[in-house]
């Protein structure tokens, strides 16, 4: 039993294809075929059902799957590991995380990062929270950065600092000649927020229903830079993150603390249990808060 056949098999159970495990694997698709039918030979199972383009698992290969994953796993980053120890200033950093995240937090991040490491090649990925724990849980990237929401068992997750909620309104509304703001008082409103289906709008829903509230919803947006454009400019107030303040200037609205009723947003760094952390997750990690310098 080789490990080359043993990444043929797990790349074919986890690709779902023996085309797309040979190009990972930069052989051909004979090859790996080969290599799957030696192992079957030799463990006297078949791992794959033989029928479609795409390779469905045996139980017995669900089995096999599930004690060779971790071992492939770290034979891939052995390398990864070893530019690590040698100081190598040569590697790849590939980071998904949300569009707020995106606009707010990691501008500043990334030219710093890049300017320090310039011959590392960073990949963002902009994507849904669903989809970045889906990406971090495959190993597809080195880590996500998204809402701290529910645990994974397959993922190690890893606090930031919370993010306090503001209201903003322009600077002649009602609101913002107020001391203090209450649900009440906003509820008087009209109010641009997320969509419907986005984890945010329902935690913002909740609030009001817990105080027996409609809130009055004349804009729906995906993002918080759609949002503050259209306080702006008049149209109705908004509950966001303060750090999406960050963007744009200021002037423009009036802000006023909300995070009485609406509390904080919280965010964490992902990724997949028993992953190598490179020292360019670290370095880029440790821009964002220094306690991640010692990541291990």
């Amino acid at each position: 039993m080789e490990i080359q056949q043993l990444r043929g098999f797990y790349y074919s159970a986890k690709l779902g294809s023996l085309t797309k495990a040979a190009d990972k694997m930069s052989i051909t698709q004979s090859a790996v075929s080969q290599q799957i039918k030696s192992l079957e030979d030799e463990l006297g199972v078949k791992l794959f059902n033989r029928y479609g383009p795409k390779k469905d698992l045996t139980p017995d290969g669900e089995i096999f799957l599930d004690i060779i994953a971790p071992l492939i796993q770290e034979i891939d980053s052995l390398k990864i590991t070893f530019e690590d120890v040698k100081g190598s200033q040569r590697g790849v950093l590939t980071i998904a995380a949300t569009t707020f995240m995106i606009m707010s937090h990691l501008p500043v991040i990334i030219k710093k990062f890049t300017q320090l490491y310039p011959s590392v090649r960073l990949t963002i990925l902009e994507r849904r929270w669903s989809e970045i724990l889906n990406l971090a849980n495959s190993g597809d990237i080195d880590f996500g950065i998204t809402p701290d929401r529910e645990k994974h068992a397959n993922l190690d997750s890893y606090k930031l600092e919370p993010i306090e909620r503001v209201l903003i309104t322009t600077p002649e509304h009602p609101l913002a000649k107020l001391e203090r703001v209450s649900i009440y008082d906003i509820a008087k409103y009209p109010i641009v927020t997320y969509e419907k289906g986005l984890v945010t709008r329902r935690e913002f829903d909740q609030v009001f229903k817990n105080y027996n509230l409609e809130p009055d919803v004349i804009m729906e947006a995906t993002n918080a830079e759609t949002i503050k454009r259209y306080v702006e400019i008049g149209i109705g107030i908004a509950v966001i993150p303060q750090s999406a303040l960050s963007t744009s200037p200021t002037h423009f609205v009036k802000v006023i603390p909300v995070s009485e009723y609406f509390g904080t947003s919280c965010y964490c760094v992902v990724l997949r249990k028993g992953k190598h952390v490179t020292q360019w997750s670290k370095n880029f990690l440790s821009l964002l808060n220094p306690k991640f310098e010692n990541m291990s």
